[in-house]
C-alpha cells in the first residue's frame, strides 16, 4: 500500500470515491452526495489543491485502486493559524478493517506535525461511528463537545457529532 498526497492527475479516482463515500454514508459527512454529484468540475477539482497546509492524501493499494482518503487544512486567519483541520476521511467499505484509516491519520500527523504554527487539530465524526470515534481516541484525540442535531438528513432524522480535538506535542 502507498499512501501519498493525492495530486491533479488523480482528481478522477478521488472524485468517483468521494462521491461513493458522501452516497453511500449520508449521515457521515456535511455534504450531500446530490450537491456534490452536480458540481462543476472546476469546482470539485480545488479539493485537491495542494500547498504545504492543505492536501487531500490517499491509500492506494498495490492494485492501483484508492482505498481510502483523508483531507486536511490548516485555518487561513492570522488568530486561528495555530489550527488545522481534518475533513472528508473515508476508507472504501471492502477495505475497512484493515489499518488503512490508521496509517493515512499516521501520514498526515507526519507532515501536519512539521508545520511549525499547527499546536491544535479538530474534527467532526458522527456520535453513531463508533469505530472512528475509536480510532480517533486512538490516534490523541479528545471529544470536547458533542453539537446535538448537527445536521439534518431528512424531515425527521437527524445526527449528532462529536468535535474532537488533538493538541500537538511541541
Amino acid at each position: 500500500m502507498q499512501i501519498r498526497r493525492l495530486q491533479a492527475g488523480d482528481f478522477d479516482v478521488f472524485w468517483q470515491l468521494r462521491l461513493k463515500a458522501l452516497k453511500d454514508y449520508p449521515q457521515a459527512f456535511g455534504a450531500s452526495y446530490e450537491e456534490a454529484a452536480v458540481l462543476p468540475p472546476e469546482a470539485a477539482k480545488q479539493r485537491l489543491t495542494n500547498t504545504e497546509t492543505r492536501f487531500v492524501l490517499g491509500a492506494f493499494l498495490d492494485t492501483g485502486e484508492l482505498a481510502g482518503m483523508v483531507g486536511f487544512s490548516q485555518e487561513s486567519s492570522r488568530k486561528m493559524r495555530h489550527k488545522g483541520f481534518v475533513w472528508g476521511m473515508y476508507v472504501d467499505q471492502p477495505f475497512q478493517g484493515r489499518g488503512i484509516g490508521r496509517k493515512l491519520l499516521s501520514e498526515l500527523f507526519q507532515i501536519v506535525e512539521a508545520i511549525e504554527e499547527i499546536e491544535l487539530v479538530n474534527l467532526m465524526v458522527v456520535d453513531s461511528n463508533l469505530s472512528a470515534v475509536r480510532l480517533y481516541e486512538s490516534m490523541g484525540f479528545k471529544t470536547y463537545a458533542t453539537e446535538m442535531n448537527a445536521m439534518k438528513l431528512d424531515d425527521y432524522t437527524y445526527v449528532n457529532e462529536h468535535l474532537m480535538v488533538k493538541k500537538l506535542e511541541r
